[in-house]
Parts: structure tokens; sequence; C-alpha cells
């Protein structure tokens, strides 16, 4: 439970730390003293959306801080260790939020700071806060199922089938993306087999159109080639006077010299290799000139082929390289074309499975609904006759979807025949504010009796109510805070001298400012409180008199 809250700097609220307890807490005040600002610094450690606005004017930040304490509460301590929620050695839990004035906020539980996701999913499984316009929720037939569930413990199955849904969801969309592209590649299966065929045909390599070119060139000045090779040769070697005998000549002459001066013997070799260099390449052209043939058919062939090559660019590519890579995409194609079929035979055979799983799970969902809508008409119309209502009739009436969903195979809506002798008809067409308070406490005590929420705070569930039936009300909330401590705010006598601890929370001025103040009252401090509700503005001894008797 909720064993104390500070707020600092929150709204009109300078700084409130109070103790809280077991039971049934109230909190009253006057209108707009700042009751709701205190359920909404609660509501921002619980992960709330938060804005700047909410700190006090003057300050850097605000922050909130809640502690709870459950060594006596095990079930509370399994479902937050579950969640991966680490408790302190005495089975404490901290939630804070820091709020500062530039518009940043800050998440914290047990000192570490943390995703205000992961805040809001703590409060979840802390506190159950039903704040002042949520009974209106009852009006939106949506929101039935909802309660329906948490009235008969079906949350685990009504998780099971959103799960089961996602999980069909997400096979069917598989089996769909694999048909759509099994579809789409038999579209273009023709125009693949065509361009495929083409290029297997010519059988194209990277590089070979420049190749052709090359070769091509040769062909078509072979004879220019071969005889300016042959002259080049003879020049260099073959004839009389050749550049060879010249170097020839040249090197006798300078071996004479090296005679007379050994320095020059190093330019002595280097004519000589010179020479055998001028050799080399005579002997080099010659075998070139002598490889050279005509071929005019082979010209024409390279020429056909070179042409043939250039088409094929113009068609399928910008070069023989990319042409190559796009045949062997074609082939992975035509490939993958092939094994879509056996994905698609596996991939139905997984929505067939996960669409009898979802199949499965609304069945259950539906029957564990069947069953909670009788236990909830007779559990809700009881409640209704202690709180005011003796002639209420309520149902909860199933219609089947078109079509199942995350929410299940059938819709829920409340049904109510508020008088007697009144046929029921639709809750959002007949319930007044009273009586929407009256059963959504009804249906929170129910929820309350399955859930482990160990925390329920009421933001003015009184709305609408007086008299008698606010009595049955404050009793009602007493024995629900029997099991789970239970935080009420409320203007009605009657339900505020039922609490185990009642705080005041009061308007004042300090410093010519405005400030919430929580006080905690007891004796008659508690009585004059009591019967401030009672009386009004002016408070007489008869009210005070009526506020003991009531509290005793």
């Amino acid at each position: 439970m909720l064993t104390r809250l500070r707020v600092d700097s929150f709204a009109l609220i300078d700084h409130v730390d109070i103790e809280l307890g077991a039971g049934l807490t109230v909190l009253t005040g006057e209108t707009g003293a700042g009751k709701s600002i205190l359920i909404g610094a609660l509501n921002s450690i619980l992960g709330a959306t938060v804005s700047a606005d909410l700190v006090r004017g003057g300050a850097k930040r605000c922050e909130v801080e809640g502690l709870f304490e459950l060594a006596d509460d095990p079930a509370a301590r399994l479902r937050l260790e579950t969640a991966g929620f680490e408790l302190d050695d005495d089975h404490h839990i901290i939630l804070r939020r820091e709020i500062r004035a530039e518009g940043r906020s800050r998440a914290f539980i047990n000192g570490a700071m943390v995703p205000v996701r992961r805040l809001r999913e703590a409060g979840q499984l802390l506190v159950d806060l039903h704040g002042q316009h949520e009974h209106q929720s009852l009006l939106d037939p949506e929101r039935h199922a909802a309660f329906l569930d948490g009235c008969g413990g079906l949350q685990p199955e009504s998780a099971a089938v959103a799960a089961a849904h996602d999980t069909w969801a997400q096979a069917t969309a598989a089996l769909r993306q694999l048909e759509n592209e099994r579809l789409r590649l038999r579209d273009e299966e023709e125009l693949r087999r065509y361009q495929l065929e083409e290029i297997h045909r010519l059988a194209p390599q990277a590089g070979e159109d420049e190749r052709l070119q090359r070769e091509i060139l040769v062909l078509a000045n072979q004879e220019t080639l071969e005889g300016t090779a042959l002259g080049l040769y003879e020049a260099l070697y073959g004839g009389d006077e050749s550049v060879v005998d010249r170097l020839g000549q040249a090197r006798r002459e300078l071996d004479g010299l090296v005679e007379f001066d050994p320095t020059l013997a190093a330019q002595a070799e280097g004519l000589e290799s010179l020479m055998l260099g001028v050799q080399d390449a005579a002997a080099e052209l010659r075998t070139y000139a002598e490889g050279l043939q005509a071929d005019p058919e082979g010209l024409a062939s390279a020429r056909e082929r070179l042409e043939e090559l250039r088409l094929l660019i113009r068609r399928h590519g910008t070069d023989l390289a990319s042409i190559v890579e796009r045949a062997a995409e074609l082939e992975a194609l035509d490939e993958r074309s092939g094994a879509l079929d056996a994905a698609i035979v596996i991939a139905a055979k997984d929505a067939e499975s996960a669409a009898r799983q979802f199949d499965k799970a609304c069945a259950t969902l539906s029957k564990g609904r069947t069953r909670a809508c009788g236990e909830l008409a007779q559990a809700v119309a009881s409640g209704l006759a202690e709180l005011g209502m003796p002639a209420a009739k309520f149902r909860a009436e199933l219609t089947a979807r078109p079509e199942p969903d995350p929410r299940g195979a059938e819709a829920v809506e409340f049904y109510v025949s508020a008088n007697k002798g009144e046929r029921a008809l639709p809750l959002a067409r007949v319930a007044s504010g009273g009586e929407l308070s009256r059963m959504m406490l009804v249906l929170k005590q129910i929820i309350a009796e399955r859930d482990a929420v160990s925390t329920l705070v009421f933001d003015e569930v009184d709305t609408g109510i007086s008299g008698r039936v606010a009595a049955a009300v404050g009793r009602r909330l007493a024995l629900l805070a029997a099991s789970r401590q239970t935080l009420v705010i409320t203007h009605l006598p009657q339900i505020a001298s039922l609490a185990s601890h009642h705080f005041s929370v009061r308007k004042t001025e300090r410093k010519d400012r405005t400030v919430t103040e929580v006080v905690g009252l007891e004796g008659d401090a508690r009585a004059e409180e009591i019967a401030s509700l009672l009386a009004g503005d002016t408070v007489s001894d008869a009210a005070r008199r009526h506020a003991e008797e009531m509290l005793r």
C-alpha cells in the first residue's frame, strides 16, 4: 500500500508530506481547495502525462514521491517481480517524478532513473485510480468488454485473445506478402524469361565489347600492321645498314678506345645492352608480322558480335558487366519463384494454425464472458440495491462481432432498468450521473475482489448522490477498504465519517501567495470538519452533535 506521499512545488502545493495507512482514507475540503491537485500529483508518479505548467510559479522544478510498502502484500510483490521490478530488503518500492520548469520530465524507481513507460507499468500494478469523470466511460459500449473481463477475472483470457490475434495477423500478413510476391513474379515471368533467354543466347562477358573493338581494329588494318612491322624489322635488324649493324660498329670502335681509357667500359656495355634490346624488338616485330593473317570472315563475325552486344546493352543495361549482373538477378528470381510455392505452403499452415489458436482463445474468452454475464448481473443488482436502487435490473449482453478482433468474438454492452416496470435499455440512454457513479463503485468493488492492486483511489465517487444513498456508498467503500487500501475524495459526511484516516485539504495564504495544505484530522478537529460538511459555512451546535454521533 501507499504509506507516504511527498509533493513539492506542484501547482498550488508548496510542500506536502503525508503518511497514509490501511483501510479507508478520506480527503475533504472545499471545492477548489486542491484535492484534485493532490490526486494529480499522485497520478504523475503513476506515469500520467505531465507538463511544465504544473511547476509552481517561481520554482525551478516540482517533485512527487510515493513510498509503497508491500511486506504484507505477497501478491503485489510477485506481480512486480514478475514484471522485472526490484524491491528493497524491506519490500519497499519508491516511485518519483521530477518535472522541470523548462518542460523536461524524469522518472525514478528506487532512485534509479527509468523511462516514464516503466513508471506507468509499475503504477498499474500498484494503484487503480478512478478519476472524477471516469464513470463516464460506462457510457461507451466499447469499454464494457474491459469491465466485464475485469469483473469476471478474465484479464488473462482477454490478453490471450489479443496476443493470439496479433500472432494470427502477423502470420496472415506474412502469407499475403508471399502470395503477392509470387503473383508479381508470375506476372513478370514472360518478360523475365525473354530477357534471360536473350542474355543466355549471347552469353556476354564483362569487357567483351572492348576486346572486340580492339580485335576489329587489328583485323581491319591487317595489311598496314604487317607491312609496317616487317619494314621496322628490316630497319632494325634484317637490312643493310640496319640499326643493329650500326650499333655493332659503334661497339667495336668503343672497345678500341677502352684500351686507352678503361673508364669507357661502362658505355661499351651500355651499347651492348642496347644492341641486344634492338635485336629482341626486331625479332618480336617479325614474329608479330608473320602471325598476322587476313581474316575477312573473322572481321565480319567480330563486327556482327559487337553490334549484337551493343543492342543488348541498349535493351538491358548500361554495360556488359551490368548485363551479367542482371542475368544473375533474373536467375535468382526464377529460383525464388520456385521456392515461393514451398514457402507459401508453410506460411499457409502457420496462418491456419494461428487462426485455430485465435479461434480457440476467443471461444475460451466467450465461454468465460457468458458465465461472467450472469454473475455480474446478480452482483451488480445486489450492489445497486444496497446503494438505493433496489428495483434496478442489470445485464451484460453479448453480440457476435462480424469478424473477431483483438477484443474477442463478441461485443459487450450493458443494459439497465433503474426503476420497477421499465424495460432494460442501453446504459448510455438511461443512467443519470448518480446512477453511473454508484454503478462504477459496484463494478470497481467486484473488480477489486479479483485484482491484486493494493491501493484504490476514488476522486469524487459521490457525484449525484446524497442522504441514505450516500451512507450506503460509504458502507460499501468501507467494505472495499477492508481488503484494499482505499483513498476517497468526498464532499459527503456520510462517507467521511466511516474513514479510518481523515485529511482536510485547505487553501491558505502564506507570504502573499495561495498555498494548498493537507492536514491530518483527529478528535474534535475531525468532528468539526464533518460538521462543516453537514452544515456548510455556518456550523451550529446541532451540526457538531450530529457529527459526533456519526463518528461514534
